[in-house]
């Protein structure tokens, strides 16, 4: 007889629940029935274990779908946790970042024709940027996100940004039609790359960490 007890809890891992130990007998003789109810039909012993073992296929969906179960009716729902609260956060920091910036660094120096300077601040900014990345998709995994959620909330700023972008444009048509020294023609390429696209890129690489499961295949609340 197989002890479908300790394989369940190998491949779920830890969920840090009340009824652990409860919810893994029962998923158990879940997996036994289907296995003797298989070898009743007459399939081989590694046939019938191959059928128990495909009522979960996922088990790290199944670890996160038990979890969901037994946190139905608190106050906070699960795309609120692992998407809104942990893509807020990285929208913050973005604001914070900006705020920053605008107080530690000059005008002039945004605008200083050496190539060097204009290196060493996008670097910095685009180092902060795969911060904020990791902010958003380390809460949301922390929080059990999928990790679908887990990039979608490290990418969350990216929506403050287009509407940046789109602002910009809007504005800038007008002023470059009307007055000489209005934005530089066809400026938008380049609004477009360094508000939207560089720090995208940047924030992707940020949650790049964070898409898989812990190690230890623990999932946490």
């Amino acid at each position: 007889m197989r002890d479908w007890t300790s394989m369940v809890r190998a491949r779920m891992g830890a969920l840090g629940l009340d009824r652990e130990d409860e919810i893994r007998a029962e998923l158990a003789e879940h997996l036994e029935d289907v296995y003797q109810e298989a070898r009743r039909c007459g399939c081989s012993d590694e046939d019938a274990e191959a059928r128990a073992l495909a009522q979960a296929p996922d088990w790290v969906d199944v670890a996160r779908r038990i979890q969901d179960a037994s946190q139905e009716g608190t106050m906070i729902s699960r795309d609120t946790r692992t998407l809104w609260l942990p893509g807020m956060a990285a929208v913050f920091g973005d604001v914070v970042l900006v705020l920053a910036l605008m107080q530690v660094m000059p005008a002039d120096l945004w605008t200083d024709p050496r190539a060097g300077v204009q290196v060493a601040i996008a670097s910095l900014v685009l180092v902060a940027y795969l911060g904020l990345g990791a902010l958003g998709a380390g809460w949301s995994r922390y929080a059990g996100g999928s990790p679908r959620m887990r990039l979608l909330s490290g990418l969350f700023p990216l929506a403050l940004h287009l509407a940046i972008v789109v602002s910009a444009i809007a504005m800038g048509i007008p002023a470059d039609r009307q007055t000489p020294s209005g934005f530089p023609p066809n400026f938008q390429p380049g609004v477009l790359l360094a508000l939207f696209v560089a720090p995208g890129i940047a924030m992707a690489i940020g949650t790049l960490p964070f898409l898989k499961d812990r190690p230890d295949g623990v999932l946490v609340r």
